[in-house]
């Protein structure tokens, strides 16, 4: 019996990891390659981005607009 081998991206050390190295919480995954793990980061903004420019996120756009207090988050 053959397993796939699955691999995550860790957000705090900024690395891909195995599945049988029991990814934490604070990974994103998982993917069918490590190649596909690594670029994850980029991809998500990627989609990020769109979404921020799509008109469903206008509601969510309006609401930030009415909560924010000046803060530089960049």
């Amino acid at each position: 019996m053959t397993t796939s081998q699955t691999y995550w991206y860790n957000l705090t050390t900024q690395s891909v990891v195995r599945d049988d190295e029991r990814p934490s919480a604070d990974c994103l995954g998982p993917f069918s390659s490590a190649a596909e793990a690594e670029d994850s980061p980029a991809v998500l903004l990627e989609y990020a981005r769109s979404w921020l420019e799509s008109e469903e996120s206008e509601p969510y756009r309006e609401m930030a607009a009415e909560l924010d207090d000046g803060t530089d988050y960049a």
